[in-house]
């Protein structure tokens, strides 16, 4: 019989000067140690540093299994503290599918733009994700700082925020076994009734595209498909579903031609960015809005 997989993710930088990293830190190793003790758990990481380090230790010091996902072609470039290093032959955000395809669970420790795509791609797929609600992050501040929003999503019986270790294993090992016994599959979603725009911006694809435009501002379909490097035709599937729901604002040119920007008026938006970016790192800057600089007529 197979084991457990549980998935772990979270922040890949922490500072130990800072309190709460410490705690974070300090949490991720004494989860990893818990999982690790237990016979029928392997742990999945994503990274070398960071929360993965702690886990990945943690789980080392209690004789577990510790298997790490890496981007790339080569194991050696892995965490050299996990048992196994497995190279996924995948850049940029494309790597973190795996790990979460392959988690009968999701713990999500902190972490920014890379955790919340795993969180958000674990959702769509009907995956239980237990966040710590006390390191910060993504994974935290996600789910409190944008209600209510998201109150739908946390009650959908998918999304839970912990306080403790012990809290954090008993439900992840409770919902991984249970989806384990039933033999569910990520094809067999649970449904969900959340808010349709959301629903929208829970596929990692549709995310990948809003971070796109966040750092390039305005962009065509043919630039996104060029830079994602996924085929036109889902590529404005995409931006016409986006553009309904008003995330996105579509801008003709003379040449006839369609230009998509984030709409700056839309403040659940703006806000769900400048909170994933913020997150990224210190040098991080918020959306500032351009309307007076530029105007053109959708």
């Amino acid at each position: 019989m197979r084991k457990l997989q549980i998935g772990i993710v979270g922040s890949s930088n922490l500072n130990m000067n800072n309190e709460q990293d410490k705690a974070a830190w300090d949490f991720a190793y004494r989860l990893g140690f818990a999982l690790g003790r237990t016979i029928n758990i392997a742990t999945l990481t994503s990274s070398e540093g960071g929360i993965a380090e702690a886990v990945t230790k943690g789980v080392n010091d209690a004789g577990g299994i510790a298997i790490n996902l890496i981007k790339g072609n080569y194991k050696e470039d892995g965490n050299p503290e996990a048992h196994v290093n497995i190279a996924t032959t995948m850049d940029g955000y494309d790597y973190c599918w795996p790990l979460v395809y392959s988690s009968d669970c999701l713990i999500a420790i902190g972490g920014g733009l890379e955790t919340g795509i795993q969180i958000s791609l674990a959702v769509d797929l009907g995956i239980h994700v237990v966040i710590y609600s006390k390191a910060g992050g993504i994974s935290a501040e996600v789910f409190t700082s944008l209600e209510p929003t998201f109150q739908k999503m946390r009650s959908s019986q998918l999304v839970y925020l912990v306080d403790d270790v012990n809290e954090a294993i008993d439900r992840a090992k409770r919902f991984a076994t249970d989806r384990m016994k039933k033999g569910q599959k990520v094809d067999d979603k649970i449904t969900i009734d959340i808010p349709s725009h959301l629903k929208i911006i829970s596929k990692p694809l549709v995310l990948l595209i809003l971070i796109l435009l966040y750092e390039k501002k305005v962009l065509s379909p043919q630039e996104i498909s060029d830079y994602l490097k996924i085929p036109l035709m889902i590529i404005q599937a995409h931006l016409q579903e986006l553009d309904s729901q008003e995330i996105v604002l579509a801008k003709k040119t003379i040449a006839n031609e369609h230009l998509f920007q984030i709409n700056e008026d839309n403040a659940f938006i703006l806000k769900l960015l400048n909170l994933l970016f913020q997150k990224e790192g210190d040098d991080a800057k918020p959306i500032e809005s351009t309307k007076n600089e530029n105007s053109t007529e959708k």
